[in-house]
């Protein structure tokens, strides 16, 4: 077992290694909100489809659970809605997070190696990157942190109260994001292969019965809206056909050495040498998860933050191994720091930067504010409220872009099962009584089409290079060339 401090001398506020690791979430916790102010990124598709999201508080949402929308929501209610608002929340939540995370390693290792373990999840590119954009992995990863915490409290003393808690995070965690399941069933193993985290029997069905009660608004939801969340997700592990993709797996893999960092990760592998009890709970979890995500890619696709939530306990398992080697330790550490400030630069001086090949290194998160500005001033000019188009990512930043403005933006019309979230929830109304303008991208306008017709070949961003057309349509026109 690893060697822990006594009771006393873990808990004093005086303790330098818990001293210097909450210096150390503090300050670049505070780097990254500060960061945040100069960012000069557009909202990535996702960010305006979540902020979409929060300004209605339903129980779903065409293709995640609804908790991030309701985070945002919150938080641009105070903040603002401005970009800063709707990110505001990620570097917050890292920063706690990383916290849970020195509590709950405080209980299976001494303190330098649980200051570690908060430093390697507070440095790691997974976190620099998600304090940078706002995304559903970031309420999920503090929901699992605080549900390990309670498990392992619990398997230590049954307590009613904290049972509710634990109920209460993994059902929160389910609303952030359906893969919190992975971490649900690395928790069950994580019992199976050690008594420091087997719960009471009562505890067990306590916190089940609280996590489904949470949980079972967004379950009504999705069954209530045709299951269209479950397809999207079969459809995105599916991407590129099923079968058996060896090739897949093995890059999945290899990605998470840039997920949680080189060293980082590879200590988690090598930890598995090991045989202390509580280490192997909580290595039966992250392995669980791992290995869920990896089967994935290698029957469909698995893109490489699906299994993210290994990292709250990957992190601790790394960090028990680095502290027996100071010198890879340090070097983790430093390589995690270094991407923790020079990514975040990136957002504020880098936004003209192109690689070898000419493109913008940021090019996905640059260039829809030009294009939604174009169309937003076409309609003005048009005299028509309505603005609708085919492409998710165009309908997410005119959505945001005209948030005060009494522009509608609709989805047009389409055949066959929603795509996004806007053919379901905003789709073009067959029965309007005007015209509206059709926004395409990499089209030529449709014959049927009133005009007059816009057409332009986009700047630096998301379209570089690419033809974008702006005409004015009757409601018969967009039904005539609705798309397969």
């Amino acid at each position: 077992m690893v060697q822990l401090d006594h009771p006393g001398a873990s808990e004093t506020a005086l303790d330098r290694w818990r001293q210097a690791a909450l210096a150390g979430i503090a300050v670049l916790t505070l780097w990254r909100v500060a960061i945040l102010w100069f960012n000069r990124t557009e909202l990535w598709v996702d960010e305006a489809q979540y902020w979409l999201w929060g300004q209605s508080f339903s129980f779903g949402a065409y293709s995640k659970p609804p908790l991030i929308g309701w985070l945002i929501g919150l938080v641009t209610r105070i903040a603002g809605d401005s970009t800063f608002g709707v990110r505001l929340a990620a570097p917050l939540f890292h920063g706690i997070t990383a916290y849970v995370v020195l509590i709950l390693a405080s209980r299976l290792a001494d303190r330098r190696a649980a200051a570690l373990a908060a430093l390697t999840y507070a440095t790691m590119p997974a976190a620099t990157l998600g304090s940078l954009l706002i995304s559903t992995d970031t309420p999920m990863l503090l929901a699992i942190a605080v549900a390990l915490l309670l498990q392992h409290r619990l398997a230590e003393r049954s307590a009613a109260g904290q049972a509710t808690l634990l109920g209460l995070a993994v059902g929160l965690g389910f609303l952030s994001k359906h893969a919190m399941i992975f971490t649900v069933a690395g928790m069950v193993a994580a019992a199976v292969a050690s008594p420091s985290w087997r719960l009471a029997r009562r505890d067990f069905l306590l916190a089940l019965l609280v996590a489904l009660a949470v949980a079972a608004p967004n379950l009504w939801w999705i069954a209530t809206h045709g299951f269209v969340t479950l397809r999207h997700l079969a459809e995105a592990g599916g991407a590129g056909g099923w079968g058996l993709h060896p090739a897949r797996a093995l890059r999945f893999l290899a990605e998470q050495f840039a997920v949680m960092g080189p060293l980082a990760f590879a200590a988690f592998l090598l930890s598995f040498r090991g045989a202390d009890p509580q280490m192997r709970g909580l290595r039966a979890m992250a392995a669980v998860v791992l290995a869920i995500v990896t089967c994935q890619a290698l029957a469909g696709r698995a893109l490489a933050n699906w299994a993210v939530g290994f990292t709250v306990a990957s992190s601790i398992i790394a960090a028990v191994w680095l502290i027996r080697h100071p010198r890879l330790a340090m070097v983790s550490l430093t390589l995690g720091l270094v991407v923790a400030i020079a990514l975040p630069l990136l957002t504020v001086f880098g936004t003209g930067w192109r690689t070898g090949e000419g493109k913008l290194i940021l090019a996905r998160h640059l260039g829809r504010g030009e294009v939604s500005a174009r169309a937003m001033d076409y309609a003005r000019r048009q005299g028509v409220q309505v603005i609708a188009a085919h492409d998710r990512g165009l309908l997410a930043y005119l959505s945001w872009q005209a948030r005060a403005t009494d522009l509608r933006i609709v989805a047009a019309p389409h055949k066959g099962a929603a795509r996004h979230h806007w053919d379901l929830v905003q789709p073009f109304a067959s029965d309007a009584s005007g015209p509206a303008a059709l926004l395409l991208l990499q089209a030529q306008p449709p014959g049927c089409a009133l005009g007059p017709n816009e057409s332009w070949i986009a700047g630096p961003g998301f379209a570089e290079g690419q033809r974008i057309t702006l005409t004015l349509t009757s409601p018969a026109c967009l039904m005539e060339i609705t798309r397969e």
